[in-house]
């Protein structure tokens, strides 16, 4: 019996992370709304469909192999955003220091070029080399964003999540059919 691939629930908890946190930087739907509400909500959203969808792929990638040749590396991948989503849906369930939050974007930006070239060196360009991409910018976007809090990149980095979530389509309705 062959196991199945997990890449679907991992890219969906992906998309439906980065449209909501991209929805809520551009501004769309928080009109009136109670900030801690929403901040709350996105903590919620990051910690599970972020998070916990992501952490259960990369398990399934070790432990099966299902990503043929890839297995290590897209499981690398999906780890490390799993647990990436999972700290920042604490830090907006708890708090923080935002400039250490940046620190750690800065870590994740080095760890990120890393899994970009990669994917650029196996030839995964399209989609998820570009998607790496994005995600490149999106963390390049953050750490002056929440160094000072400048509501331009906050907007900034919203397009860009919306970006990730348009391109992760490009990924996510192949692994719903494998």
């Amino acid at each position: 019996m062959l196991p199945v691939n997990p890449e679907a629930i991992g890219l969906f908890g992906l998309f439906a992370t980065v449209i909501c946190f991209g929805l809520e930087q551009v501004g769309v739907g928080v009109k009136g709304g109670d900030p801690q509400k929403i901040t709350r909500s996105l903590a919620y959203i990051a910690i599970f469909f972020g998070g916990v969808t992501q952490v259960f792929t990369s398990v399934c990638m070790y432990l099966f192999s299902v990503g043929g040749d890839h297995s290590i590396y897209l499981g690398t991948v999906f780890g490390f955003f799993g647990l990436f989503w999972m700290l920042v849906g604490t830090f907006f369930l708890k708090g923080g220091d935002k400039k250490v939050m940046a620190h750690f974007f800065l870590c994740g930006l080095l760890l990120c070029l890393v899994f970009t070239v990669r994917a650029f060196q196996d030839g995964l360009v399209w989609p998820l080399g570009i998607d790496l991409v994005v995600i490149d910018v999106l963390l390049l976007t953050l750490i002056p964003a929440w160094y000072t809090g400048k509501p331009a990149l906050t907007k900034l980095a919203g397009l860009c999540n919306l970006a990730i979530g348009i391109i992760s389509l490009f990924l996510l309705v192949p692994a719903l059919f494998l």
